[in-house]
């Protein structure tokens, strides 16, 4: 078996003997000084954890019992605490419709569309998720902001953590102040 690395110098793939392990060597490509690492064994590898499908589901349902409850919560102080009161944004036509009595909004699953169609480039379906958000007003903007300024971004399947992050800064754009 061998050592396998690459050189500092010219990142050239460099094969070394194992009993070259632990020592200083020449590149044959460049001749710049290297250390060769001593042989890495299969006791010194440290599995993994496997992953706990059931864990992973249980936060899944908490994730949405949250959203549930805070959409409900979101219901009934929309319809204790709207009545007389106008939006601007509805030019006197009553409250948004993110308030309206009996809708309630799944800011968490319109984001993850939004964050999926811009992923996918698919701006058209990004545009309507974005202008569904806005309609919700003021709790949208505020559950979007909460979220860019987690330090872990939502974990969305195939979309990097960078990108989310992105994402969720243009979408407040596209909500607005």
């Amino acid at each position: 078996m061998s050592i396998e690395l690459h050189c500092p110098h010219c990142a050239k793939h460099i094969r070394a003997p194992d009993d070259a392990g632990g020592k200083r060597g020449k590149c044959p490509a460049c001749g710049g000084s290297l250390y060769i690492p001593m042989p890495v064994s299969d006791d010194d590898l440290i599995p993994l954890a496997p992953l706990d499908e059931d864990a992973e589901r249980r936060a899944e349902e908490l994730r949405r019992e949250s959203i549930t409850y805070a959409a409900s919560v979101d219901k009934d102080a929309a319809r204790a605490g709207t009545e007389g009161r106008r939006d601007e944004g509805t030019k006197g036509l009553g409250p948004p419709q993110s308030e309206m009595p009996g809708e309630v909004v799944d800011y968490g699953g319109l984001v993850n569309r939004f964050i999926v169609a811009m992923h996918e480039s698919k701006l058209d379906e990004a545009e309507r998720v974005a202008a569904r958000l806005k309609k919700a007003g003021v709790r949208a903007h505020d559950y979007v902001d909460g979220l860019f300024l987690d330090q872990m971004p939502p974990n969305i399947k195939g979309v990097p953590p960078q990108l989310v992050k992105s994402f969720l800064k243009a979408l407040l754009g596209r909500l607005g102040e």
